[in-house]
């Protein structure tokens, strides 16, 4: 009986060791924007990256408005689920093109970010940032946190 006690404490513990090791696996696993290709600036000791360089490059579209000097990101995603091709819309008369439209927009949130403030708008949803964004050089640089954990994270979830 005692055995048995044993081999389950030591289970326990070796499962409880092992759990953060895998949770860092999988967060290893997760991809990361390759920043090789842009230039970077540093500002108070944090790495701060273009943000229009790398969302165009990742698909997303840039609206700066320069009244409340705020910056939209916009993704609209591609269908290519096998049902939804070209003769299966043709067959259903509900789906529409601004049906159609509303669809692929539902796909990705829309970012809303604010220049100097930490506060952004995720679909619709209040978030925050660890750093604000900032304007070096007539250039909006971002955090690569924000790249990660919004720009490539929500494209892989997708």
């Amino acid at each position: 009986m005692r055995t048995w006690r044993k081999m389950i404490a030591v289970s326990l513990v070796a499962c409880t060791l092992a759990l953060p090791t895998l949770v860092s696996a999988e967060e290893m696993m997760m991809p990361k924007y390759d920043y090789s290709s842009v230039q970077t600036m540093t500002k108070d000791g944090l790495e701060l990256v273009p943000l229009r360089q790398i969302a165009e490059s990742l698909g997303f579209k840039v609206i700066w408005n320069g009244e409340n000097r705020s910056i939209t990101l916009l993704k609209l995603a591609m269908m290519d689920d096998k049902s939804m091709t070209n003769d299966k819309m043709m067959e259903d008369k509900t789906m529409s093109d601004k049906n159609m439209m509303e669809k692929k927009m539902d796909m990705y949130p829309e970012y809303i970010i604010q220049i100097d403030s930490k506060n952004i708008r995720v679909g619709g949803m209040e978030e925050m940032l660890m750093v604000a964004p900032t304007i070096l050089n007539e250039m909006t640089y971002i955090s690569k946190e924000f790249v990660d954990t919004y720009l490539v994270k929500e494209m892989m979830m997708k």
